[in-house]
C-alpha cells in the first residue's frame, strides 16, 4: 500500500503495532484477541472512500466468542487453559459456560441466549481491553482508534483498516506468536502444559544447554548483585537477554547478564534505559577476559563486535521508534539520544 495524505504508512504502524506488543501491559490475553479481531473484521468489511472502518461493538464481541471458542475447550481433555494471570478471565468463563449448553459454535449462534452472550462480552470489552489495547506505558498511541464508543461502535483510523489487511500474515504471525509465549508463561497453565512450555523454546529459542555454566560465572563476576538494580542475588538468579530474544534472536555470549528473577519479568521484551546499557557496554570492555573465560567454560559462541553492532541497531530502531526503554521494576521512560555516546 503507497502511503496516503493523512494515512498511516504500512511502516509505522507496524512499529507502533510492535510497540504495543513489546511494551504494553498484558495481564489477560483480552488484547491479543482485539489486535486479531480488529485484523480479520478489516479483511471481511468494506473500508470507507476516506480510509476509515466502522466496527459495531456487537461485531467485535461475537468475533471475540469465535477467537476463544476453541480455547475454553479442555486442554488434553483436562482442563481448561487459563488466560489471565489471576483469577479466570471472566470472558473465558462466560464462552465456557455457555459452551456447555451448546457444544459447537453454529448450534451456540442458533441458541436464544446467544444475543445476551454478545451483549455480555460487549461490556466487557467496553469496560477494560478497547480503551487499555493503545496504552503503552503511561503513553497512549492513539493510532488505530479514538478512546470513545460511537454509536456502540469504534472507528479505526483513515489507514489503519488498510495496513491490517495488507500487512494481515504479519500481524497473525505477530499476535499469535506473542498469545503463545503469554499463555505459556502463566504460572497456572505450567501444570496443565508441563514439559510443552519448552517447545518454542526448542523450535524458535535460545540455546539452553550452558546457561547453568554461564550463570555461575556471572554470578562471580557480578559479585552476587543483580545486573539491573544492584540487589543481592540469593538464589541462582535469571540469565537475562540484554537485546530481548524478541528484538533480535541474538545467543552469543556477551548478550547475557544475571538479574533477579523479578527484575527480568519486569523488563519483558523491553530494552533497558541508556544508564543499564552504559554498563553493559563498559563490561565488554573491562571485564574482557573473564567473559571469555565465563563462556568458553560453558562452551558458549561469542563476538563482542557482533554483540555491540545488534545493540545498536536495536537503540537506533527504537529511538526511530519513539520507544519506551525499561528503567527499574514498574518504571519506564521514553529513549533519548543519550544512548549513542556509548558507540562512539
Amino acid at each position: 500500500m503507497n502511503a496516503v495524505a493523512g494515512q498511516l504508512p504500512e511502516l509505522e504502524f507496524l512499529t507502533k503495532l510492535q510497540r504495543i506488543l513489546n511494551e504494553g501491559l498484558f495481564s489477560a490475553s483480552y488484547k491479543y484477541a482485539l489486535l486479531l479481531a480488529l485484523a480479520e473484521l478489516s479483511v471481511e468489511k468494506s473500508i470507507a472512500p476516506d480510509g476509515t472502518l466502522r466496527i459495531e461493538l456487537d461485531e467485535l464481541a461475537d468475533r471475540f466468542i469465535t477467537l476463544y471458542w476453541r480455547q475454553v475447550a479442555p486442554f488434553g481433555g483436562e482442563t481448561m487453559l487459563a488466560q489471565n494471570a489471576g483469577r479466570q478471565a471472566s470472558i473465558i468463563n462466560k464462552i465456557a459456560a455457555f459452551k456447555a449448553r451448546a457444544p459447537t459454535l453454529s448450534v451456540a449462534r442458533g441458541h436464544k441466549r446467544w444475543s445476551q452472550l454478545v451483549r455480555e462480552v460487549g461490556r466487557l470489552l467496553d469496560q477494560m481491553p478497547l480503551w487499555k489495547l493503545q496504552l503503552v506505558g503511561k503513553e497512549r498511541l492513539d493510532f488505530l482508534y479514538e478512546e470513545r464508543l460511537v454509536d456502540r461502535g469504534i472507528v479505526l483510523k483513515p489507514g489503519v483498516a488498510a495496513c491490517f489487511c495488507a500487512q494481515f500474515g504479519v500481524v497473525q504471525a505477530l499476535v499469535q506468536t506473542a498469545w503463545l509465549s503469554f499463555v505459556q508463561r502463566l504460572p497456572l497453565n505450567r501444570p496443565i502444559l508441563g514439559s510443552m512450555t519448552d517447545l518454542a523454546d526448542f523450535l524458535f529459542g535460545c540455546e539452553r544447554s550452558g546457561l547453568r555454566l554461564i550463570a555461575e560465572g556471572l554470578l562471580d563476576l557480578q559479585k552476587r548483585r543483580c545486573f539491573y538494580c544492584g540487589g543481592a542475588i540469593r538464589d541462582a538468579g535469571a540469565v537475562d537477554h540484554f537485546i530481548p530474544w524478541s528484538r533480535y534472536p541474538l545467543d552469543l555470549g556477551h548478550n547475557f547478564v544475571l538479574a533477579h528473577a523479578a527484575c527480568n519479568n519486569d523488563k519483558r521484551d523491553m530494552l533497558a534505559a541508556s544508564a543499564h546499557l552504559e554498563r553493559w557496554v563498559q563490561r565488554i570492555d573491562s571485564e574482557a577476559a573473564t567473559l571469555g573465560e565465563v563462556f568458553d567454560a560453558a562452551r558458549f559462541p561469542f563476538d563482542a563486535d557482533a554483540s555491540l553492532s545488534v545493540a545498536e541497531w536495536a537503540y537506533e530502531n527504537a529511538e526511530r521508534a519513539r520507544a519506551l526503554v525499561w528503567v527499574r521494576k514498574g518504571q519506564t521512560a521514553r529513549l533519548s539520544g543519550e544512548w549513542r555516546e556509548w558507540f562512539t
